[in-house]
């Protein structure tokens, strides 16, 4: 059970690498002047899916507990104690899990058939946000993400202006109005993050996504 909860989190992500020109994470040392979007991911149904194996934890503790009170399995008492603390044990794991989980630690296996995407810089492998970068050349990007553990791809489609402008003292592109044309996430929120959004730089915005 423990191992099955544990496939859903996503804990995976290597070192920097990706088609256009990947920003690194936000601990992965200095921004560089490519235009990006930041995007944190939810993994809601391994989230849904841990609070049932800690309500299932919890009405069996309470199972054990109702039998330890009872006079009549004194001869057995040793090994409800030993079941007890079995369980008690896995519902520490799994409160851990879902610590995790709400925090939206997460790795991101491809983008677009890519691998060794991300790095964490303090040697971990999963991240809570990542910089997504844009195409510099048309004014539409399309993604298809592959979360680590994940059966199902999720496909995000976005549109913005181009234009030149100077980011960490190099000149390069800046995307404003940046807004989403289509995706597949079970829920999607953003771009936010400054006001007005439409004319913020990528590199200030976030998008949130459920999965």
């Amino acid at each position: 059970m423990i191992k099955t909860a544990s496939l859903y989190i996503g804990i995976f992500v290597a070192s920097l690498a990706f088609l256009w020109a990947c920003e690194p994470c936000d601990d992965c040392g200095p921004d560089n002047a490519y235009p990006y979007f930041n995007l944190s991911i939810l993994n809601k149904t391994s989230l849904d899916t841990l609070t049932q194996y800690k309500a299932r934890l919890n009405n069996e503790i309470e199972v054990v507990d109702a039998a330890l009170a009872d006079p009549e399995n004194a001869p057995v008492v040793d090994s409800l104690n030993n079941l007890r603390n079995t369980k008690t044990d896995s519902l520490a794991i799994i409160n851990g899990l879902i610590t995790i989980t709400n925090s939206g630690t997460i790795s991101i296996e491809s983008i677009n058939g890519t691998t060794n995407l991300f790095e964490n810089k303090n040697g971990g492998d999963s991240l809570s946000s990542f910089k997504i970068p844009l195409k510099t050349t048309e004014s539409q990007s399309e993604y298809v993400f592959q979360i680590e553990f994940s059966d199902f791809q999720y496909s995000l489609k976005i549109e913005y202006e181009l234009s030149d402008t100077i980011i960490n003292s190099k000149i390069t592109k800046s995307a404003k109005e940046l807004n989403v044309i289509e995706h597949q996430f079970d829920s999607l929120a953003g771009p936010y993050g400054c006001n007005p959004v439409s004319k913020c730089i990528s590199n200030e915005l976030e998008i949130y996504v459920e999965i």
